[in-house]
């Protein structure tokens, strides 16, 4: 076997050792060869403005050493530096005898602090196989058999500088492999760290669906006692405002029971609204595919708005498309999102202003576009505006007596029907609602026909 064979597989005899390990190997092979009992390895790294030397695999049979930081710079004032520059092989029999006229010298501060006496030298550059010096091997104090210090071979920096490309190769493959190693390990404890995270979510996604039904049945139960006890106070107190088991005796007696029966119906709207809401958001609705229905609804759920529209001297007008609509919608459900868009729109417009409802096919499924000229809302009012209980904060809706269900319920209602909620607002401008359903899977249906409708299938109060 050629000895550079023999050499290079002393060194790479385990691929999967680390690359500090192929480090040591290497020097200690080196060492080997040429009856070194000291000897340094460095890498080169290169920065964005300078170039330096790390010992990365220090060996001694003197001194016992201890691996400490330092850094050589890559310039031709040090003897590594040089060959570092150059790529030329070094032997010097005594360093300390290294003539001024060269531009390298040794440095004696190692040898004056550990009492260590340094005397011949070989540095080697290894080279990548485009050219550049990718390390240095510098081998200290060559020793014959007897212990008699001897002066380093040409011939010996020659080989192993002959070895050096095919030992870079084997540091670069051993470094990448130990990337590889380190990336895999990153992202083993990544995963890891990621099935921890799922399992606190998933825990805190029941922990929260727990929370939600409980807090689901606790609503609806509620809702349902209370709205046992308020039918009865609403009925009982018609019964007296209406005198039906006859006069109450003072006129006094009869305003308060209005004004019971006033709150108890209040009340028991809010009470609905909840049940409502808490439903849509805790279920999916069956929805029919009967696009009939679905315009049927918007007409006869319109009609009985124009007059409340009409006593705020605000004009109301409906306009549908010549075209059928394809559409799968709850009847009841969507009368209940049009009454509540419907009645904040007349609430929150003041006289003279205009709503406009448009309904038509979209996107293969029914839009329904409501939009007034009232107060309008910003995007923080808006998101306030859909949450239970909220308002937009602005002088006439603070004006207004109102739970704040509305928005809520048109919102949860129409996501239980699988449809889409927008909202675009601009204060002092008005607001636009837009809901969107998807299509159904039975054959079309035309518009209705208005009783006393223009020609353009257009509805306009007043």
């Amino acid at each position: 076997m050629h000895p550079i064979v023999e050499f290079l597989n002393k060194i790479d005899r385990d691929p999967g050792q680390s690359p500090q390990r192929l480090l040591d190997t290497i020097l200690r092979e080196c060492r080997n060869f040429t009856d070194a009992e000291a000897g340094t390895i460095f890498l080169v790294h290169t920065g964005a403005d300078s170039a330096w030397l790390e010992p990365v695999s220090l060996q001694n049979d003197i001194l016992a050493l201890e691996p400490k930081q330092l850094v050589v710079p890559v310039d031709e004032t040090s003897i590594a530096g040089f060959v570092a520059v150059t790529g030329e092989s070094l032997i010097i029999d005594d360093v300390y005898a290294i003539a001024e006229t060269l531009p390298y010298g040794f440095n004696t501060s190692f040898d004056e602090a550990s009492g260590y006496r340094t005397q011949s030298v070989a540095c080697v550059a290894l080279r990548r196989a485009d050219g550049a010096v990718s390390a240095v091997v510098q081998l200290l104090n060559r020793r014959a058999a007897d212990g008699t210090a001897i002066g380093f071979e040409p011939d010996q920096t020659e080989f192993i500088a002959a070895a050096g490309v095919v030992m870079t190769d084997v540091i670069d493959r051993a470094e990448m492999l130990e990337q590889l190693a380190e990336s895999n390990r990153e992202l083993k404890n990544r995963n890891t760290e990621i099935e921890a995270l799922q399992q606190v979510t998933e825990a805190a996604r029941l922990t929260a669906k727990k929370s939600d039904r409980a807090k689901s049945e606790f609503l609806n139960c509620i809702g349902h006692e209370l709205k046992t006890p308020l039918n009865a106070i609403i009925g009982f107190s018609e019964l007296l405002n209406n005198e039906g088991l006859g006069p109450l005796g003072r006129p006094s007696y009869k305003t308060f029971a209005g004004e019971v029966s006033d709150g108890g119906c209040k009340l028991l709207g809010i009470v609905t609204d909840i049940l409502g809401i808490v439903q849509a958001e805790t279920r999916s609705i069956e929805c029919g595919d009967d696009s009939a229905a679905a315009y049927g609804c918007i007409k006869d759920t319109c009609r009985a708005c124009f007059d409340e529209a009409a006593e705020k001297n605000i004009v109301f007008a409906v306009e549908f498309s010549d075209d059928p609509a394809s559409c799968a919608v709850d009847a009841a459900n969507l009368k209940t999102i049009l009454e509540r868009l419907i009645d904040n729109a007349v609430k929150f417009t003041q006289a003279g202003g205009e709503i406009r409802l448009d309904a038509g096919p979209h996107a293969g499924g029914l839009k329904i576009e409501i939009s007034d000229t009232g107060i309008g809302m910003t995007d923080t009012e808006i998101v306030k505006a859909l949450a239970p209980f909220g308002q937009a904060d602005n002088s006439l809706s603070r004006g207004y007596e109102d739970a704040g269900l509305g928005l809520t319920l048109a919102s949860a209602l129409t996501r239980s029907m699988n449809g889409e909620f927008a909202i675009e607002s601009d204060p002092g401008k008005g607001t636009t609602i837009a809901i969107m359903f998807p299509g159904s899977t039975v054959a079309l249906s035309a518009p209705p026909a208005f009783a006393a409708a223009p020609a353009a299938a257009m509805w306009v109060s007043g």
